[in-house]
């Protein structure tokens, strides 16, 4: 009896040390996701509109592929809504607001949007301009 005994307790030790391991591997493997998850997710991709109309500017040595900001002003729904948090509707309001108060001077211009504000243009100042 004794050595079953012995038998069943080596095989619970076993049993808690690996689960104890297991703990441990997802704890870390979950911090590592909490806190760095860029690790995860690769490079990330930008959302280049092109412009057949104008050819893209190539002024600058360093960068000869850096696409061409979308134009507010100029841009078409289905453009519009490649931009980051703006869909069918806003995309429309854009279009209307233009259409009805003229261009707009500056980017900033884009808040007097109904839907369009501070957080949403904080998100779209790096892919539209208004020139």
């Amino acid at each position: 009896m004794n050595n079953i005994e012995n038998a069943v307790e080596r095989h619970y030790l076993r049993a808690v040390t690996f689960l104890v391991i297991l703990i441990l591997a997802g704890a870390a493997f979950w911090g590592v996701r909490r806190f760095a998850p860029a690790m995860f997710l690769g490079k990330p991709d930008l959302i280049a509109v092109p412009n057949d109309a104008r050819p893209q500017n190539r002024t600058n040595a360093g960068t000869p592929n850096k696409p061409e900001l979308l134009n507010i002003n100029t841009a078409s729904a289905d453009e519009l809504q490649t931009l980051p948090n703006i869909g069918e509707a806003t995309a429309q309001r854009i279009i209307d607001y233009r259409t009805q108060h003229g261009d707009f001077s500056s980017v900033d211009d884009i808040q007097n949007v109904r839907g369009i504000g501070a957080k949403t243009l904080e998100k779209l100042r790096p892919f539209i301009n208004a020139k």
